[in-house]
């Protein structure tokens, strides 16, 4: 994948139905997410008005004018202001589109973007089981700060949650 193949631009209250039909195709595996049965656009909204292209953006990567991945940055700990500099990436690609380093592209373009946002620590959890997402992280740095056995049943399997932390110099 080169940056020439996409758009990568600031989500839209219309891009909300891609958004959400990406996170969906997560959910059969059991690598990604701890829902386990599809979301509504519906369930979606007040989530959605959380990002702010300033603040918390989500983003959306398109190809062809369509809308194939996504990334965003949510507040920590339910944005309590001691946590101003703190913020957890969350990033879907849909299921076409793995394997092309597009994940990787834009992890490293929002690692790139936190000093701007004021972002010191990014924070990404994932399954002890996703081996791809241990791996994406551990390349760029992240070190891994806490492990939560057990805690979550996937697909009927006790899976922990591993929570690492990237500290990014501040701006200027």
């Amino acid at each position: 994948m080169t940056p020439g193949d996409l758009t990568v631009r600031d989500a839209t209250d219309a891009d909300l139905p891609a958004v959400v039909e990406i996170y969906n195709q997560s959910i059969p595996g059991g690598w990604s997410t701890a829902d386990t049965a599809p979301v509504a656009v519906a369930d979606r909204v007040e989530w959605f008005r959380k990002f702010h292209p300033a603040r918390r953006p989500l983003w959306v990567a398109e190809i062809g004018g369509e809308i194939v991945a996504w990334v965003g940055l949510t507040s920590f700990y339910a944005g309590r202001p001691a946590y101003d500099a703190t913020a957890e990436i969350s990033l879907y690609v849909g299921t076409a589109h793995h394997g092309r380093g597009l994940g990787r592209f834009l992890k490293e373009r929002m690692i790139a973007h936190c000093p701007a946002l004021g972002v010191t620590t990014l924070l990404s959890m994932h399954f002890d089981h996703n081996a791809a997402t241990k791996h994406l992280n551990d390349s760029l740095g992240f070190v891994a700060l806490g492990h939560l056995t057990e805690i979550a049943v996937v697909n009927g399997v006790k899976r922990g949650l591993v929570i690492s932390a990237l500290r990014i110099a501040p701006a200027g």
